[in-house]
């Protein structure tokens, strides 16, 4: 495996899996920079380089571009806000109906329905929300929203409700 035509094919076959990779791993640039770095190892082994400043171009490069294309897309998320109504953050301050009651434990969740969705939901005051309570979401984590019950006035509606 010490042959420069060896190495060329390794190079090319691990940027071909990390470039690839990146097509399945949705919304982020975690294996492209990877990809960029074993393609820059490749030329390096086309001209010769020997094997141990191929591999440290490839782990020195690759974590460098990760953490630069890191850096932008965190300024690029922080400039490009989520407009109103856009995203899971919309429920924040919605009102809610449980379907599914949802237990004290943090472990656990219970169903809610805000509007025409169904979300898992979790306690966020640590107590049992019996089905048919009024509830605001207070934050959505991940897949589920921390909600907590309220108490819905007769003129104020429940989205969701019939």
């Amino acid at each position: 495996m010490d042959s420069p035509e060896s190495w060329i094919l390794v190079w090319l076959a691990i940027a071909g899996f990390f470039m690839i990779g990146e097509i399945f791993v949705a919304g982020t640039f975690f294996l492209l920079p990877f990809g960029l770095s074993a393609l820059l190892a490749m030329l390096l082994s086309i001209v010769g380089a020997p094997i141990w400043l191929q591999w440290v171009t490839f782990v020195v490069v690759g974590v460098a571009l990760f953490v630069v294309m890191l850096r932008w897309g965190q300024r690029f998320q922080a400039e490009q806000p989520l407009p109103v109504g856009v995203g899971a953050d919309r429920l924040v301050g919605e009102i809610g109906l449980v379907t599914g009651s949802v237990p004290a434990e943090p472990t656990k969740s219970g169903r809610v329905q805000i509007g025409a969705e169904d979300w898992a939901a979790e306690s966020l005051g640590k107590v049992d929300i019996e089905v048919g309570t009024a509830v605001e979401v207070i934050k959505v984590r991940g897949t589920r929203v921390i909600v907590t019950p309220v108490e819905v006035s007769a003129n104020e509606s429940i989205k969701g409700a019939s």
